[in-house]
């Protein structure tokens, strides 16, 4: 079965048409961890999902399959919604299927701030099954409230009298919900503002229990379709998508090509602030929108324009990835565009911890443009991870013999990324689960580098003659950075440092990005054996709470510790009774925020010092 997403694609090309040096492949330095398959005898297409509070991860989209495989509830129409929860080692530990008679499609999927989760898409279903609600029209709005569990707690319909789509949805700072999508209906339903032209944005804000509070519509002359959108820092709301409509209605900017990324940002009660058109002489697909940390917004889509209009980079292949970078007033700051010879479809993007971005979607090209990696089958998925100024860090394709369809992406809290969407392909490649059915749920999730070693073993000591070389474990595609006592090295960014000092010695690995840090246990170069030149040294460093210090002491007295910030300042104090020989002392440092101390010791006669780092 073909794509939904590819033949809405193909019916958009036809709409424009009645309108008128080989790269080496290289590792991504986020490299895969594992990937699952999930699946019944049908198909099962992954259109969204989020990593949840637990560290596991909600999958969502829809479902033609029976009872069988994966699948646990028999199908109530043609398609309906399904979910998938797994543990964070992406083990599945339940499924949930809701739909009425007919067809329901889920586009949107969030964890809600009670641990539930809500669900939205768009159903022509009328009341039966898990619908208590009579279609309007065609297709409307259907959201799905369930609790932590998947139990459905409560469901909402909202249209007009033709068809509307449903997007993106997301939980409001109020506690209740912003839908948004596309509409063609005039007034009546649950539609207040009569269509601008063909299709109009189309968002409904709902009190907690998915009451209906207020709906806008926003549109020109012609199409214009949402695919994106997210309650703003202020309150407000930025709405984002596709538009053919040239200057009219609430479309303040002339069409630049066949259809233009439009950008809409209202204010909490959704009355309409500004709007913005960026697009180049051909097709322009907008499909994900985020605001970034610096109030702005970062815009992501897929474009066949070559160079001009709001474009600054030549069209690769026939398709490219393009994002564009915005202030805070849909100001253009840069754009970029990403992709290889053939076509390359771009369907979410995220800002990450470095304040870069990482930008997914699935690709047919080969090596070559911007693809560093030959494809697997047709169609692959492919990411592409950038710099705060979208410079290109790295990208990394991921598939099997068949196609393979990204369509949702996240960061995650150990610093990796999932990647979900839909799957065509057996085992091969990069796939180690056979297909279900036609198609499956497909997630990968790629993760930081091992934790780095340094040769000789940790926690070694090792003696010091001239010199001493420190050899850290080779993990591809990442940098390396050495500390010696818990200070950076200056230009000590080799995987082997020579050391010709004693002291304890430790070896970061990062990515290019600055994500997945880790840092080796360190060990103890020592300047002639059996006698430590530092009697005070500190471990773990950096720290998080509590350190393990060890001091040779030539008496028998009582020592006093004294921390001090790096302007001076003491922290505080605490005094230990020693032994002659070797003492081992255990201190809470969780109280310290980041940054770097400085630890004395003195028993009156001797006075040792050691810097360390909190990092937690």
């Amino acid at each position: 079965m073909k794509k939904l997403n590819i033949l809405k694609h193909a019916a958009l090309l036809l709409l424009q048409c009645l309108l008128t040096t080989v790269l080496l492949a290289q590792t991504t330095p986020t490299p895969k961890q594992w990937d699952k398959r999930f699946g019944g005898s049908d198909d099962d297409d992954l259109i969204s999902l989020q990593q949840t509070t637990d560290g596991g991860y909600i999958l969502g989209g829809w479902s033609a399959s029976v009872i069988g495989g994966d699948k646990t509830e028999a199908s109530r129409g043609g398609y309906d919604y399904w979910i998938v929860k797994t543990d964070a080692n992406g083990v599945k530990q339940w499924d949930k299927r809701f739909g009425g008679t007919n067809t329901d499609y889920l586009y949107s999927l969030q964890q809600t701030t009670d641990g539930g989760y809500v669900l939205g898409g768009w159903s022509s279903s009328g009341i039966g099954g898990d619908k208590t609600e009579a279609s309007r029209g065609g297709y409307d709005y259907w959201i799905v409230k369930t609790d932590a569990n998947g139990i459905k707690q409560w469901d909402k319909r909202f249209g007009g009298n033709t068809d509307e789509y449903l997007n993106s949805l997301q939980q409001t700072t109020d506690g209740g919900y912003i839908l948004g999508g596309y509409s063609g209906s005039g007034v009546g339903g649950d539609k207040t503002e009569d269509s601008r032209g063909f299709a109009d944005y189309w968002i409904v804000k709902t009190d907690a229990n998915g009451v209906k509070q207020w709906d806008k519509r926003f549109g020109g002359s012609f199409a214009d379709y949402l695919y994106s959108l997210q309650q703003t820092t202020d309150g407000g709301y930025v709405l984002g998508g596709y538009s053919y409509s040239g200057i009219g209605g609430d479309k303040t900017e002339a069409s630049r090509g066949y259809n233009d990324y439009w950008v809409v940002k209202t204010d909490a009660s959704g009355v309409k602030q500004w709007d913005k058109r960026f697009g180049g002489s051909d097709g322009d697909f907008l499909n994900s929108l985020q605001q970034t940390t610096d109030g702005g917004f970062i815009l992501g889509g897929h474009s066949l324009s070559g160079i001009g209009g709001d474009k600054t980079e030549d069209s690769r292949g026939y398709y490219d990835y393009w994002i564009a970078k915005i202030d805070a007033s849909g100001v253009k700051q840069w754009d970029k565009r990403f992709g290889g010879v053939s076509y390359d479809l771009f369907y979410s993007l995220e800002q990450t911890t470095d304040g870069g971005f990482i930008l997914g979607g699935y690709s047919a090209s080969g090596i070559g443009g911007d693809k560093t990696e030959d494809s697997r089958g047709y169609y692959d998925y492919w990411i592409v991870k950038t710099d705060v100024n979208g410079v290109k860090q790295f990208d990394a394709r991921f598939g099997g013999s068949n196609d393979d369809y990204l369509n949702s992406l996240q960061q995650t809290t150990d610093g990796g990324y999932i990647l979900g969407g839909y799957s065509g392909s057996d085992i091969g490649g990069d796939k180690t689960e056979d297909s279900r059915g036609h198609g499956d749920y497909w997630i990968v999730k790629l993760g930081c580098p091992p934790d780095a070693e340094i040769t000789p073993q940790d926690n070694l000591d090792i003696c010091l003659t001239d010199s001493v070389v420190l050899t850290a474990n080779w993990v591809d595609g990442f940098k390396y950075k050495w500390f010696k006592d818990g200070n950076a090295i200056p230009g000590a960014n080799k995987r082997r440092y020579t050391a010709t000092e004693p002291g304890i010695y430790k070896v970061k690995i990062h990515s290019e990005g600055g994500e997945c840090r880790k840092y080796s246990k360190g060990v103890t170069v020592i300047n002639s054996c059996g006698k430590v030149a530092n009697t005070l040294s500190l471990f773990p460093n950096p720290a998080k709470g509590i350190v393990t210090l060890t001091y040779n002491s030539n008496t028998a007295d009582n020592v006093q510790l004294r921390v001090y910030d790096k302007t001076g300042k003491l922290m505080f104090t605490k005094t230990e009774q020693a032994i002659k020989g070797s003492n081992t002392y255990w201190l809470n440092l969780s109280h310290l925020i980041n940054g770097i101390y400085n630890l004395q010791l003195n028993n009156g006669s001797e006075q040792s010092q050691v810097k360390f780092v909190i990092e937690k």
